[in-house]
């Protein structure tokens, strides 16, 4: 299981995303508070850490304390989801793929070039853009 935290002061955006994120990929989200990464259950199994990066966002995702992929979202958009909710996160980005696919649930639609997408919560659709 995937577990999904925030930085230790996110803004009410990056905390809203990582529920949103836990809840598409079948994970637990979990606030951080004053305690550091190395305390359990953040020091075992999968974590994906979101904080805010300018006006975009920055997800670390580390597998047993070990960073296994960091990506910036240079914008993120959210939006009323426009059909029926669907489960995991969507990507057409090869590269985005290949760095998410083996740890956490991606799944590949090529009509998103550039993106990341996840239904969340609440009837909202988040749309996260890759950056480099």
């Amino acid at each position: 299981m995937i577990l999904v935290t925030t930085s230790r002061r996110a803004d009410p955006l990056v905390r809203r995303i990582g529920r949103d994120l836990a809840f598409a990929t079948g994970g637990r989200y979990l606030t951080r508070g004053k305690g550091g990464l190395s305390r359990p259950p953040f020091s075992d199994g999968k974590v994906l850490i979101l904080c805010r990066d300018g006006n975009g966002m920055q997800m670390q995702l580390l597998d047993g304390m070990r960073e296994v992929a960091c990506l910036r979202f240079p914008s993120v958009k959210e939006e009323d989801r426009p059909g029926p909710l669907r489960r995991d996160l969507f990507t057409g980005d090869a590269g985005l793929l290949s760095s998410l696919s083996p740890h956490i649930p991606v799944s590949w639609e090529k009509s998103l070039p550039h993106t990341l997408v996840l239904d969340g919560i609440q009837g909202r659709r988040v749309s996260l853009e890759v950056g480099s």
